[in-house]
């Protein structure tokens, strides 16, 4: 486990009990500054507070902010409604069909996120919400979200179906009305913060900070749990797993990123629902694997999905190997470190190097018994094995092409025999860094280190030699006859 700051906190409460009033501490308490939030995201919390409205930053942000490091986002929620909200900044835009969030734009593209908070749905709103997300299964597919979307960081996501798809908001300030056969949208639930807290996913992501007080809130034990190094769902693991499964994957990814153990009770749920993510959205599961793939710790996430059979019901039969074979795991967790290594030290390797790492050691002896067109049958081979997360096909395309150039890197430094034309292939430099990952065990830091491992092995490096054509002699008309 990685070295947790203190933390001080109040009385604090049994895992299971829930807290009437909150622990609070104030500004002389704990480690958080302004100085340490984005300076927009101060911007949009004063203009709240001083228009009268609650202002808090929450989520993760004030985790992080906590636990001495800097957050990835910031995120503000606040008892304004979502058009009280857009009144306040013409920059904001609203998005969401059922619970509307508004994004206050700045400069660079940059996003603040302000929700208004929220209690948890009633039984009748969920039945509503289940009945709503019914008549959306029947129509055609929505486009997956861009990389990035659908982090909630406590908040129930977006992107599922009990909440309503992430529309943006038309331009002139109103929303598209509801397509034809959709049944009509229920008001939404707002809260105060206390329920706000109880309805996030877990403990430690549904911290508040108060811009008004300078203080911290936690409702549900927070502080006791990162104090502890500890992940631990709010309220029963059985009913909140059973609810939304992707919150197997959060407990899992926030206790391999912060080197914190996992609840008890928290865990044992999780062998009794993992089945679950075989029925949830295969965009949302990959979109959720891409964070983590681009997270700089998506090896400690592997061996955590492995350790609680997650593996099998993401990546099929895929998953199956891994979690059956220690070999195979093993050669797994050695490429994910070293991903994992080069995103720590600034480096970004592009997504078919990632995905490549993360399929060679399933793809290796398939590619070795492969006669013919490598890629294609690498590509249905992928696709027939059950996998939950819907990798698009693009990406994967670009992997399998990847790595068949790498397959043949290595059959050429076993024998020699180096096909001169593979240099002209659009996913060569990929594949390079790749082969001299397998064969030297680093990634190379020349352009082309496949080139440099062929030379120093053969004396010869290999180079493109441009196709000659011949010319043909332009026929010469014969002479017209003498007169």
């Amino acid at each position: 486990m990685t070295d947790v700051p203190e933390i001080p906190v109040g009385p604090g409460p049994a895992a299971e009990t829930e807290l009437e009033a909150p622990d609070i501490l104030d500004r002389s308490r704990h480690r958080i500054s302004r100085r340490d939030i984005d300076p927009d995201c101060l911007k949009v919390l004063y203009r709240l507070n001083g228009h009268g409205f609650i202002a808090y930053l929450v989520g993760g942000a004030v985790r992080d902010l906590m636990l001495g490091r800097r957050p990835a986002d910031f995120d503000v929620g606040t008892n304004a409604h979502p058009n009280q909200i857009k009144k306040l900044f013409r920059n904001a835009f609203l998005i969401g069909r059922r619970f509307r969030l508004a994004h206050v734009r700045f400069q660079g593209g940059k996003v603040i996120e302000v929700s208004t908070f929220r209690r948890k749905p009633d039984e009748e709103e969920l039945a509503a919400e289940r009945e709503e997300a019914a008549a959306r299964a029947v129509e055609p597919a929505e486009a997956a979200p861009p990389d990035g979307a659908g982090e909630t960081d406590g908040r129930p996501d977006q992107t599922a179906g009990s909440e309503g798809e992430a529309a943006p908001e038309e331009a002139g300030g109103g929303t598209a009305g509801p397509r034809p056969g959709r049944l009509p949208l229920k008001p939404i639930a707002y809260g105060t913060p206390r329920e706000d807290a109880f309805r996030r996913d877990l403990t430690i992501n549904a911290l508040f900070y108060d811009i008004a007080t300078f203080s911290v809130i936690d409702y549900v034990g927070g502080l006791e749990d990162l104090a502890a190094g500890r992940i631990r769902i709010i309220g029963d693991p059985d009913v909140s797993y059973a609810e939304d499964p992707v919150r197997i994957w959060r407990v899992l990814r926030h206790a391999s990123r912060l080197g914190f153990g996992i609840e008890e009770r928290t865990a044992e749920a999780i062998a009794r629902h993992v089945h679950r993510l075989d029925s949830c959205s295969g965009a949302r599961l990959y979109e959720e694997l891409n964070k983590d793939m681009k997270s700089g710790s998506i090896r400690p996430f592997i061996q955590a999905c492995r350790a609680h059979g997650v593996l099998p019901h993401v990546l099929g039969n895929i998953g199956e190997i891994y979690q059956a074979s220690d070999n195979a795991f093993e050669r797994l967790t050695f490429l994910l470190g070293a991903l994992d290594a080069s995103i720590g030290s600034g480096g970004a390797p592009p997504p078919e190097v990632a995905y490549g790492l993360l399929l060679w050691p399933w793809a290796e002896p398939l590619l070795a018994a492969i006669r013919g067109d490598k890629p294609k049958v690498l590509y249905d081979a992928f696709r027939g094995v059950g996998a939950a997360a819907t990798v698009p096909k693009a990406l994967l395309l670009e992997t399998v092409h990847t790595l068949a150039i790498v397959d043949q890197m290595l059959r050429a430094l076993a024998d020699g025999q180096m096909r001169w034309a593979l240099k002209e292939r659009p996913h060569y430099p990929e594949a390079s860094r790749i082969a001299s990952l397998l064969v030297e065990g680093a990634f190379g830091t020349c352009e082309d280190p496949f080139s440099v491992i062929y030379r120093n092995r053969f004396g010869a490096r290999p180079r493109s030699k441009p196709h000659r054509h011949r010319r043909r002699r332009k026929s010469v008309p014969p002479p017209p006859p003498a007169d």
